[in-house]
């Protein structure tokens, strides 16, 4: 059974806060654990913050983080400065590390967000060699894959974590890219669970819009709320065996309009009633 309890919030979700918003929105609706991206530390550590104050954040309310989110700059491109995860191309594997070695987080969740001339062989090696790094300070990698990215569904993503063949290495699935880029709730239900390292829990609208990137970033529908099925394919998901960090990641022009603790309360409404539908 899934204990909607156990589910966490990504930050992406209420992208109006920032570090104390984040952390007092979440705790405020009831989470639990939150993902982190390099945006918030490092801006709070300008801010005037120390590394020990933010702990004592995270700790005064409760929360711990599991995701660090999202590492770009593990593969050479060329950065478009107008592309929307550009910003995320500054932070490097240090740090995020330092991130890791700071706040804790259970796995560095990786991207492919921008074309690359890099071979398959090369990927998998550069993987393989990040993952050992990122082993030696505990921490799990996942591969989320994006339907415009080179790795851009399941299947392939699956195949990429067999070709790397490291231990800490899996998926991270976001139901929004699985249900955009053709999957099936058929396929979650048949996954071999050691593969996935960790599930985004959210829901698609009826119609695609015309730009997928602004429907990524700005049309995202609560868990329940579209056509994605998002209670059967967390059963789907249980049933299969998968045991691995649930977090809802919602980006949405209407939550972003609230004020972060009513936002991080209809995420956490959502996957409540979504969980009650579990068998």
């Amino acid at each position: 059974m899934i204990d909607a309890d156990d589910i966490g919030l990504c930050c992406g979700s209420l992208v109006q806060a920032d570090f104390v918003g984040l952390v007092e929105a979440a705790s405020g609706a009831g989470f639990k654990s939150i993902s982190m991206w390099p945006t918030l530390f490092y801006s709070a550590l300008e801010n005037g913050y120390s590394e020990a104050d933010l702990i004592t954040i995270l700790d005064d309310n409760g929360l711990r983080v599991t995701e660090l989110d999202p590492y770009c700059a593990w593969l050479p491109v060329t950065v478009d400065p107008n592309d929307m995860t550009a910003t995320f191309f500054s932070y490097g594997e240090d740090e995020f590390f330092r991130m890791a070695d700071v706040l804790g987080g259970s796995y560095l969740n990786v991207i492919e967000a921008l074309p690359s001339l890099i071979t398959p062989a090369q990927r998998v090696e550069l993987l393989a060699e990040l993952c050992l790094r990122a082993a030696t300070r505990g921490l799990q990698v996942s591969l989320e894959f994006l339907p415009w990215s080179p790795i851009g569904n399941l299947d392939q993503a699956v195949a990429l974590v067999q070709a790397v063949g490291q231990s800490n290495f899996g998926v991270n699935i976001d139901l929004w890219h699985h249900f955009r880029s053709g999957g099936t709730v058929q396929q979650l239900a048949t996954l071999d669970p050691h593969v996935v390292t960790a599930v985004q829990l959210n829901d698609v609208a009826l119609e695609p819009w015309s730009d997928i990137l602004e429907e990524t970033s700005l049309g995202r529908e609560l868990p329940g709320a579209g056509v994605g099925h998002a209670a059967s394919s967390m059963e789907a998901l249980y049933s299969a065996g998968v045991r691995s960090t649930l977090n809802v990641e919602v980006f949405s022009a209407e939550l972003m309009a609230l004020p972060a603790l009513e936002a991080a309360q209809q995420l956490k409404q959502s996957i409540r009633q979504a969980a009650q539908l579990v068998g």
